[in-house]
């Protein structure tokens, strides 16, 4: 397709845990019966290419911020979440390194604007007030 997932490593701890998420989240998927097949988010080492990262066109900056693209664009089109990282991240992590890459903010702030279907997040245009980010 046009638009297509991937994701593109720097090291074999990043690798891990992008491996383990698409896992996960295969699994997620396939447990609550929605997908079609096998997740195909490209994973792969970003040496492989010459430019790894790539601006979109100037109609695609800042696309979620534009007045009424919210409603347009889903970020959870099946409705299903990744599970709780505690329950994928890669056990041969260390405490410190699975610690490292533990998610940033609380399930609360997700509960209070995680997705919805057709929805990309619960807020207003402007910035999202939370402690944590504050």
């Amino acid at each position: 397709t046009m638009y297509r997932s991937g994701l593109y490593y720097f090291d074999d701890e990043q690798r891990k845990l992008f491996e383990a998420s698409k896992a996960a989240y295969h699994e997620a998927l396939r447990d609550a019966g929605r997908g079609w097949g096998n997740v195909t988010t490209e994973i792969r080492a970003a040496v492989d290419y010459d430019q790894v990262f790539y601006y979109a066109e100037d109609y695609h900056q800042q696309y979620l911020a534009k007045p009424g693209s919210r409603p347009y664009c889903s970020a959870q089109p099946q409705e299903v979440s990744l599970p709780p990282y505690a329950e994928w991240a890669p056990a041969d992590f260390s405490e410190e390194v699975r610690d490292h890459h533990a998610p940033k903010l609380p399930e609360g702030f997700w509960e209070e604007h995680g997705p919805t279907p057709h929805c990309v997040i619960r807020a207003p245009h402007s910035p999202i007030e939370w402690p944590i980010l504050s």
